[in-house]
This record gives structure tokens, sequence and C-alpha cells, in this order.
């Protein structure tokens, strides 16, 4: 074995046998070392040791803040869309509560038209009048009866005709002391004295099994066309004269017959009634309703 290598061996002898005092010795140097290249180059080593935390750092962050941040706009979409709904339920209220009051409104307007016109009737004639709602109608398809919220006790009585704006209902034909049944004018076993305003002609105005009414026992030379408005003729002591009745819409002249006839159409839509006038006292007979408020616009 040459010297070099018997200085080595005796030197690895000697390190192992101070083992504790060799580390704490390189310990010390390697700190005072550090110390002073800190104080040499502090700005160095801190811009070292930054980038090493941050680049050691900055995935983990990265993460975090994009689960943080999703986090927080799922959150405030949630809070977002609940608070939409309510307020769309809301809305969704406040429109159905206004949709009502309009239809309400609506129909309040409805029913001052139609009052204003009865009213206008009133006031244009002499005769006396009771109004009535209408809260019952016959059950078949034709409506030939109506019921009305008057009665005895407002002075209701059979036959008094009944009225509308437009023209001629029909009479009253059952009476309690709180309701009245009113016959209109398109029932088959009603009649009434018509008469053609054009022409001076009369017939009996009755109604069919069907729908509308019929003008008959019209002289067969009659000068009767369609479009001839007819009235009530004042026979037979129950309609006053002159209160429209409806207009004429054919005119049947069959071969053999003794008189022709007239399909009418109805002034009043009977179907549609909702508040009529009882004529309880006629106008004089010098005060027609031919020359009245009664007639159609």
């Amino acid at each position: 074995m040459d010297t070099g290598g018997v200085l080595v061996s005796g030197l690895l002898r000697l390190l192992a046998r101070h083992k504790r005092a060799v580390i704490l010795t390189g310990a010390l140097l390697l700190s005072f070392f550090l110390m002073t290249l800190q104080v040499r180059h502090e700005a160095a080593v801190v811009t070292f040791t930054r980038q090493v935390v941050l680049f050691t750092v900055s995935p983990f962050l990265k993460v975090t803040t994009a689960f943080v941040q999703g986090a927080r706009n799922v959150w405030r979409d949630y809070v977002d869309l609940r608070r939409l709904r309510e307020e769309n339920k809301r809305l969704h209220g406040e429109v159905a509560t206004l949709q009502r009051r309009i239809d309400q409104l609506e129909e309040q307007s409805l029913e001052t038209q139609r009052l204003q016109r009865l009213l206008a009737m009133r006031q244009a004639s002499q005769a006396e009048f009771l109004t009535a709602r209408v809260v019952g109608k016959d059950a078949t398809n034709w409506f030939k009866t109506i019921l009305l919220d008057r009665g005895s006790r407002e002075g209701v009585r059979r036959n008094q005709p009944v009225l509308a704006p437009d023209g001629l209902v029909g009479r009253v034909v059952e009476v309690s002391p709180t309701s009245a049944k009113v016959q209109l004018l398109t029932d088959p076993v009603s009649a009434v004295g018509g008469l053609v305003q054009r022409t001076r002609v009369t017939g009996i105005v009755s109604g069919n099994l069907g729908a509308g009414a019929r003008m008959r026992y019209l002289p067969l030379l009659a000068d009767v066309v369609v479009g001839d408005e007819v009235v009530t003729s004042g026979m037979g002591g129950v309609f006053p004269k002159g209160i429209p009745v409806g207009r004429i819409i054919a005119v049947e002249r069959r071969s053999g017959a003794l008189f022709q006839e007239g399909s009418l159409q109805p002034a009043v839509d009977l179907g549609r009634l909702e508040e009529v006038m009882i004529l309880t006292a006629p106008q004089p007979h010098d005060a027609g309703f031919e020359a009245g408020g009664a007639r159609r616009p």
C-alpha cells in the first residue's frame, strides 16, 4: 500500500471516530456560508426562494382559486335563479289579479252600456217600466221562455209586455212574489199582432218550432218584401202599438194559399238577454212607441 492510500485510510478512520464533531462543524460552516451569501446577495436569494415557493405552490393555488370561484358562481346563479323564480311567481300572481280586474271592469262597462240604453228608452217614453234581470232560461236550445228576478211584490202582472232597447221580447205568463216567467215572441204558441211599417199591412207574428219567427195571415196581394220592418199593431190589447218586432228576411207565396207568410228575424237577440224592461203602465195612445225610444237604432 502506498503512502497516499495510507493517508486516506487514516483520514476516514479519523472522521468516523469524530463523526458528530465533523457534522456539527460542517453545519456551522454551511450556515456561516449561507449567512454570508444572504448578506451579500440578499435580493437574489429572496427572489430565488420566492420563485421556488411560487413554482411549488402556484398549481395548488390555481386549482383552489378555480374551485372557489366556480363554487361562488354556482351559488350566485342558484340564488339569482331562485330570486327570479320567486319574482316570476309574484308577477304571474299580479298579472292574474290585474286580468281579473280588467275582466270585471269590462263586464261593468258592458253592463253600464246596457243599463244606459234601458234608461234612455225609459226616459224617451211616457210609459212606466220596471227593470229586471234575466236569472234563468229555457233548458231547450231555443230559449222560448226566460225567468226574471221581479215578481208580484214589485207590481208584475200576467200579460205585461217585456221589452229590450232594440224592441219586443215577449210577455209575462207566470208570476210569483219574487220572480216572473216570460214567454218569448219566438215561442210557437206566442201570438203578437204585427204591422209592416212601410205598407201598414197587418198580420200575426208567432214563433217557429226551430229558430226565429214568422208573420202569418198576410193578404196574398199585400206589398211585403224582404227588409220590411215589422212593429206591434196594438191589436189584441196586450202589446202597445209601435214596438219593434223584427225584419222580414223571406216571403213565401204558396200556390192556392189564401195568405202569404214572411220569415221574421227578431229585432232583439233573445239568446243573449241579460236585462229587460217590464211595461207596467202603457203610455197614452197619442204617443205610440213607433215614434218613441223603443225604436231600434
